[in-house]
């Protein structure tokens, strides 16, 4: 049996105890309580009635076709449109319940599919425009749309179709400078955090950062095609500074000051990690978003950093023309690094706290 005190029998101990709440914290706390008692189903309750609403959007999707109902590119884009306001409507103005909340992202994901079809169709599958047409319709959706997955989809089709324009006007060089705007943009938003939720913008920014963090991860992969070759240097030194800036912040925001003997470990880890990153930047990015991630305390942006910070670290490791006998040693060296410095941050830190 489970005697722990929830969180309305807190707050109702300390009004009892004479600690008065401020109204809008009251209300905030009141909307919490809330919205987890509506979510108390079990969660293969709310997996099946995932998949039923998912089920019948598709079989309704089936039924479209089989009537011919989408006969032409227009009757696509139209009846895409539909199929988004529905999803709007029931998002919004619906009764909150697990199947109508997964209809609605079906439905969604799906007017947004006919839409694209019927929309490049009619504009001769011109990818520019093509592009442009979905980036209103994903950037409404954002907006209005009031679901952290569907906003996270949103934020990764937004930044896909602008990769899109760019390789279309054939200026992959900028490449270079949209990894550098979606790592700049990460700092910022996470070093502005507080100001944002004070703001009452937590549902928008939270799933819109794990957006930009997911695709400026698969984004660093493109160095690993032999189609895509650039000069990887230039985004190397680009995120070398964000990750540099990103370290004073921390440093800053730990009260350790800039004169602490951690930072020069810091500042020379980052010019030992250049080298590597030289032909495999996703090192610095996996690192960045890593940091973050402790940074704010967010374990999903810890657990996916992670995993591509070894993905990345593994293909430099077979990227390299040694023989197996000179990468052990290179590995073994860098593990010893790693806990050296480890070891001299830890030492630093808690002289600076002391």
């Amino acid at each position: 049996m489970n005697n722990s005190p929830t969180l309305r029998d807190t707050l109702s101990q300390l009004d009892d105890e004479g600690y008065a709440i401020p109204d809008d914290y009251e209300n905030t706390i009141t909307g919490m309580v809330a919205e987890k008692e509506k979510s108390s189903s079990p969660w293969y309750v709310r997996l099946f009635v995932g998949i039923s609403a998912w089920i019948a959007a598709i079989l309704f999707i089936v039924f479209l076709f089989m009537a011919n109902i989408l006969q032409d590119e227009e009757s696509g884009f139209i009846l895409g449109l539909i199929f988004c306001a529905i999803a709007v409507g029931l998002n919004r103005f619906g009764p909150s319940n697990d199947y109508l909340r997964q209809l609605g992202l079906a439905l969604s994901l799906t007017g947004q599919i006919l839409f694209i079809v019927g929309f490049a169709s009619l504009v001769d599958f011109e990818i520019i425009p093509t592009a442009f047409g979905l980036i209103v319709l994903e950037i409404i959706l954002l907006w209005i749309y009031q679901s952290r997955l569907h906003r996270i989809i949103s934020t990764l089709v937004i930044l896909g179709a602008i990769l899109a324009i760019l390789l279309d006007l054939d200026t992959r060089e900028m490449v270079h400078i949209l990894i550098f705007a979606l790592a700049i943009g990460l700092v910022s938003t996470y070093h502005n955090e507080s100001r944002l939720l004070i703001a009452g913008m937590e549902d928008l920014i939270k799933p819109v950062n794990f957006g930009i963090s997911f695709f400026l991860l698969g984004l660093l992969t493109l160095p690993l095609l032999d189609d895509f070759d650039l000069r990887w240097w230039i985004t190397a030194v680009l995120l070398t500074t964000v990750l540099i800036f990103l370290i004073i912040q921390i440093v800053r925001d730990l009260g350790l000051g800039l004169r602490s003997g951690a930072v020069p470990w810091l500042l020379a880890g980052c010019g030992v990690l250049l080298i590597p990153a030289i032909r495999m930047p996703g090192i610095l990015g996996a690192l960045i978003v890593l940091l973050l991630g402790f940074w704010r305390n967010t374990r999903l942006l810890v657990g996916l950093s992670g995993l591509f910070l070894v993905f990345y670290l593994s293909a430099y490791y077979y990227s390299l023309e040694w023989t197996l006998l000179v990468k052990s040693f290179a590995l073994m060296g860098t593990g010893v690094i790693l806990f050296l410095l480890r070891y001299s941050l830890l030492r630093f830190a808690h002289g600076g706290t002391s």
